[in-house]
């Protein structure tokens, strides 16, 4: 486990020197998988130290969603459901193809290739027979990767604004303060800060029942619905600590690094190639269907391609408040699409089981 942890550490903290996405999830992956592709077998992390990051990183998510969140999900319900349903459908499409170009199980090809987040998709392979947690770790990880590098800088052409990342870290970390410090109207908005505090407890409870219910992801499903219903209505939920975050992000980038076998990529070498290729091709869907949406609703194709962007919530929100768009609507819809797909995908292997014992 110390040796894990030292690879883990030193991934994140490479990353994190280079100036590259997510140091302290993805560095700490790539640490780990050198680990196990040096000395197989070696790496090793308690599973509950991962949920313990898994809890704080929803916990973090939950705090963002706002009564505008939700007040922009009820009144484009429809729009949203149409959105998540044609994503969904395309990506299980996506999965198959891929699962059958590259020999791979149909639960890593569709697990892989749902836009629902590369913690929440490994957690979910972790639960879903059949599937290898590593193999979906690779292919949300390149797609994850190729997404946070390119849909901000073609979000910013979209706007005409070229300039707008150029300061590198600065703009992200006054959006991401502005975000932090957003507060939203509700019944609970009066309360003092204590009572966020006071209320802490109910995350870890909410992660638990989450898990109790058997829940997709329950230990990130429960604290999002519960910490983020409570945030939508006032609840004064106070900041982690930005060392607990890093904390937390490592911890689960370990969890990530120990479930992937490097082997893989050397067994099967148009894994890793097509990987890139599927999750360059959907952020080409994506820029066609935010110039589509954009015509046919006249709203900004900026706000629109920041929507439905196959990318994470935090990433996306920033992008939108540097770029001046909508970020009420690209919230709504990341957070929609997240939670559309957590619950969808389990059901959709089912599916795509009897399809697959239809057509032998």
């Amino acid at each position: 486990m110390l040796a894990t942890f030292i690879a883990g550490a030193a991934g994140g903290g490479l990353f994190a020197s280079l100036g590259l996405p997510l140091p302290w999830i993805l560095g700490a992956a790539f640490g780990v998988m050198a680990l196990n592709a040096a000395r197989p077998g070696v790496a090793s992390w308690p599973r509950l130290i991962g949920d313990a990051g898994i809890v704080v990183v929803a916990y973090v998510l939950s705090c963002s969603i706002t009564l505008d969140a939700v007040s922009t999900i009820a009144r484009e319900l429809p729009l949203m459901v149409l959105a998540a349903g044609l994503w969904t459908a395309v990506c299980l499409l996506l999965g198959l193809l891929f699962a059958k170009l590259t020999g791979l199980s149909i639960p890593d090809g569709v697990l892989g290739s749902m836009p629902g987040g590369l913690t929440q998709m490994v957690l979910i392979a972790d639960e879903t027979p059949g599937a290898d947690a590593g193999n979906v770790a690779i292919m949300q990880t390149a797609r994850l990767v190729l997404v946070l590098y390119t849909v901000p800088f073609l979000a910013a052409w979209f706007a005409g604004d070229s300039a707008a990342f150029g300061s590198g870290g600065a703009d992200a970390a006054a959006a991401s303060g502005a975000v932090a410090s957003a507060t939203a109207a509700g019944p609970l908005a009066g309360l003092p800060s204590r009572a966020g505090y006071a209320a802490l407890p109910l995350v870890p409870l909410a992660a638990w029942l989450g898990r109790r219910l058997r829940l997709p992801a329950g230990e990130f499903l429960g604290p999002v619905l519960v910490t983020g219903t409570m945030a939508a209505a006032g609840m004064p939920w106070p900041d982690p600590p930005a060392p607990l975050i890093a904390a937390a992000q490592l911890a689960i980038g370990i969890f990530i690094g120990c479930r992937v076998q490097p082997r893989i990529l050397l067994e099967n070498r148009r894994f890793g190639p097509l990987s890139l290729v599927f999750a360059s091709l959907l952020i080409v869907l994506t820029a066609l269907a935010a110039w589509g949406s954009s015509a046919a609703a006249g709203d900004s194709i900026v706000t629109w391609f920041l929507s439905l962007a196959p990318g994470g919530l935090g990433e996306m929100a920033v992008t939108a408040i540097v770029l001046g768009a909508d970020e009420a609507q690209v919230t709504a819809y990341q957070i929609f699409r997240l939670l559309f797909v957590l619950l969808a995908a389990p059901p959709l292997l089912k599916l795509a089981f009897r399809w697959r014992r239809r057509s032998c």
